[in-house]
């Protein structure tokens, strides 16, 4: 027995590792050697031996830690505690429900229960009541993730999220403090906060039913309410029109009104008017006027003898007898002999009408022709001689500070402002503390408020008029000059004054400013000379001779007529420092040698014919 099953064995062990080696063979390179199956679609990317302990623990178990690592949106939830995984599966592997390797188009859910429509939704965490039980899944499931996979996550639970929102957020998001999930129409009452609405219900309306307003079958929207009569009846007939319900009546009862000192209508309740009864005037009814009229002399007699007409209330507002309110009386000011502007308009009655001066002098007989009836001369007399020492023609009723004391009126004094003194402060030229600066400035020349600078240089100009022999009062740099002595000319004209007139060192000492005379005016007296004396050995030739104003670069220098020595053939195309080469003087500075001393050919050139 044992000979005859050693072949088989034999020869089902050589079948095997042949079907093997054939499989190894048939098989692309990326293909697994002993995988289950092939994956699904979703999973197509893990496929190949290298990516079993992606999913499965030591090559047998899928490890739902692992699956989280991939799938981080359900893995937020998990962590959550939320949802399916979170609540009702969670702790579970997710091998029983999600079998992969049974091919490229199998389905990665098996749902409990066998069918996607038998799953117990209320496992998530939110059960499908009343119409929600019957929507398809796909209804509400149509979320994808960021990589576009269909998913059952990222659903909020918000009402607004899948239906529309009528009331337009008026009411909040929480739709299901009123609504439920079997009737949408139909809402709680009771938790339904009218506050919120357009309408909040205060005093007697809380107390009223909804259908009163809403009526049946109800109309929650279109309902006019602008105004009472919208919705009450007006027992007045009109009579109080276009004057809204709401100036008499309050929601809390419509027989109680609010009718008192300060909104009765036509005469004032205040004061005195208080304490009267409403029928001593509303003969006919409080909802219609006295038979005796609403003015004043309709029940009070006139006493006053002057003709002051009959309208009481005009100085006598709100029955105050005995002393007028001062919005009234500063108004009645306006028709008197002295209306009141500016900052006497927030002065106290008081504090012009004392009541510690007799009656016809607190009134009738009061002074206010002048300034000084009532105002301290601040200046204490200075400008007495000035418009008879009024302050008028300086201050304004608007305010003491800032004056009415400007440029224009500057002109009339012995210093009219001009120039750069426009923006002197006053006090630049008045000194003294504020308000007490010192008007009358007898500084009227220059040389009062500024130092000189010139020193003793300019003593005859300023004995021909001071300063303004050279300058201006619209700036110290634009000055008169007479440069005749020396005309700028040339680059002269460009260069700045301080080019020239620099100060010397006497002049520093003394901490004047620039030298103006005393100037050289040869070229040398202020130009270093470039060609080192080699011009001022007989013949003696100036800067002039060869140079002119507009620049130090020679424009056009004739050799022969200049030099004496033309140049001719070859000389004619020589580069000038083939001839006249630098050297180094004796004071060690480096210059050009013009003046050659020589003119033979052998001063420069070899003698070829020399043996």
């Amino acid at each position: 027995m044992r000979s005859a099953r050693a072949p088989l064995a034999l020869l089902l062990l050589a079948g095997g590792l042949a079907l093997l080696t054939s499989l190894w063979t048939a098989r692309p390179a990326r293909a697994q050697i002993l995988t289950p199956g092939p994956l699904a679609k979703a999973h197509l990317k893990l496929e190949g031996d290298t990516h079993c302990t992606d999913c499965h623990q030591g090559g047998k178990r899928v490890v739902a830690e692992r699956c989280l690592d991939c799938h981080k949106e359900l893995a937020a939830r998990v962590s959550a505690k939320k949802g399916l995984h979170g609540t009702g599966y969670l702790g579970q592997d997710c091998g029983p429900c999600h079998v992969d390797h049974l091919g490229v188009d199998a389905r990665l859910v098996h749902w409990p229960g066998g069918d996607q429509a038998k799953f117990d939704h209320a496992l998530t965490g939110w059960k499908l009541t009343g119409k929600h039980a019957g929507v398809e899944c796909s209804k509400c499931h149509d979320k994808k993730l960021s990589g576009g996979e269909a998913t059952f996550l990222l659903l909020s639970e918000a009402c607004a999220t899948c239906h529309e929102d009528v009331h337009k957020g008026r009411f909040g998001k929480s739709c299901e403090r009123c609504h439920n999930t079997e009737d949408f129409k139909r809402f709680e009452e009771s938790t339904f906060d009218h506050s919120k609405t357009r309408f909040p219900l205060l005093g007697a309306h809380a107390k009223v039913a909804c259908k009163q307003c809403h009526g049946e079958p109800p109309k929650w929207t279109g309902l006019a309410f602008e105004s009472c009569e919208d919705c009450h009846k007006d027992p007045h007939q009109g009579r109080f029109k276009p004057t809204p319900c709401s100036s008499c009546h309050t929601e809390k009862s419509w027989k109680s009104t609010s009718i008192g000192r300060n909104n009765h209508p036509g005469t004032s309740l205040a004061n005195g008017h208080l304490k009267v009864a409403c029928k001593t005037c509303h003969d006919k009814g409080n909802d219609r006027p006295p038979s005796k009229g609403t003015k004043c002399v309709s029940c009070h007699p006139v006493i006053h003898k002057a003709a002051f007409g009959d309208d009481c209330k005009k100085c006598h507002a709100d029955i105050l007898w005995l002393g007028i309110p001062r919005e009234v009386s500063l108004e009645a000011h306006q028709a008197t002999v002295y209306p009141l502007q500016g900052k006497h308009a927030e002065v106290g009655c008081d504090s012009c009408h004392s009541p510690k001066k007799k009656e016809d002098d607190r009134f009738r007989r009061l002074k206010f022709g002048r300034c000084i009836d009532c105002h301290a001369d601040k200046h204490k007399g200075e400008f007495a001689s000035h418009a008879q020492g009024e302050c008028a023609p300086c201050h304004a009723v608007e305010g003491f500070a800032p004056t009415l004391f400007g440029v224009p009126q500057h002109s009339h004094t012995r210093f009219a402002l001009e120039g750069r003194h426009r923006a002197v402060p006053c006090s630049g030229c008045h000194p003294g503390p504020a308000p007490r600066l010192d008007w009358k400035n007898p500084k009227l020349n220059c040389a009062d408020c500024h130092a000189n600078p010139h020193g003793h240089q300019f003593d005859a100009e300023m004995a021909q008029g001071g300063c303004a022999h050279c300058h201006n009062v619209e700036g110290w740099g634009q000055v008169k000059v007479d440069h005749s002595i020396f005309p700028l000319l040339g680059a002269h004209a460009r260069a700045a004054c301080s080019a020239c007139h620099d100060p010397t060192p006497e002049d520093k000492l003394a901490g004047k400013g620039a030298s103006w005379r005393g100037l050289p005016h040869e070229c040398e007296g202020c130009h270093a000379d470039e060609h080192g004396g080699q011009f001022r050995s007989a013949p003696a030739k100036g800067c002039n001779s060869c140079h002119d104003n507009d620049a130090f670069q020679l424009p056009n220098f004739d050799h022969a007529t200049m030099t004496g020595w033309p140049l001719e053939g070859k000389h004619v195309g020589l580069e000038c420092d083939k001839c006249h080469k630098q050297e180094r003087r004796k004071d060690g500075v480096m210059s050009v040698r013009y003046r050659l001393g020589y003119h033979a050919c052998r001063d420069c050139h070899a003698d070829p014919h020399k043996e």
